[in-house]
């Protein structure tokens, strides 16, 4: 993907999904619910969709941010609005990524073509691929981990 093709791309998708008019394909909400019930429904629907927990919001704040500094409710609400479309811009982006493998699946590749494309690479490329690296050493030890469990209590119960 380029990001002349994809910015309008994802951009369209994104004014696509937030869009809170109760004719998105997004709602989830019956064909034989009233006019004011998918309004509500989608209006709430998208508010879930598209916002992380303030909880998780207030806790990256406060790890990213000085002791002494105090966020306001309605920033924190920014944030959090902010850090979702964010997200749905970057899904968006790693899926189009996804569809010029010919895959379905978003893998960790996608994202990080994503994010370089767009502008994130030089300062988050590096470090995204850095966590991946340990995560993915991490996820093994835990394989192995569980596979030796599983072998010595197999081991045990059999004699």
């Amino acid at each position: 993907a380029t990001a002349t093709t994809t910015a309008p791309v994802a951009a369209e998708a994104l004014s696509e999904n937030i869009d809170s008019t109760p004719n998105t394909t997004n709602n989830n909400v019956p064909n034989s619910a009233t006019k004011a019930d998918t309004t509500a429904n989608t209006t709430s629907t998208t508010h879930i969709e598209f916002e992380p927990p303030q909880a998780c919001i207030r806790r990256l704040l406060k790890t990213a941010l000085p002791p002494s500094t105090n966020v306001a409710k309605d920033a924190s609400s920014a944030f959090s609005r902010a850090s979702g479309i964010f997200v749905l811009y970057l899904t968006t982006c790693a899926n189009d990524f996804a569809r010029e493998g010919k895959r379905s699946t978003i893998i960790a590749k996608d994202v990080l073509n994503a994010v370089k494309e767009l502008g994130f690479g030089e300062d988050f490329g590096d470090t995204l691929e850095k966590f991946l690296e340990v995560h993915r050493r991490e996820e093994m030890e835990k394989k192995k981990v569980k596979e030796r469990m599983k072998e010595r209590l197999s081991g045990g119960t059999g004699d």
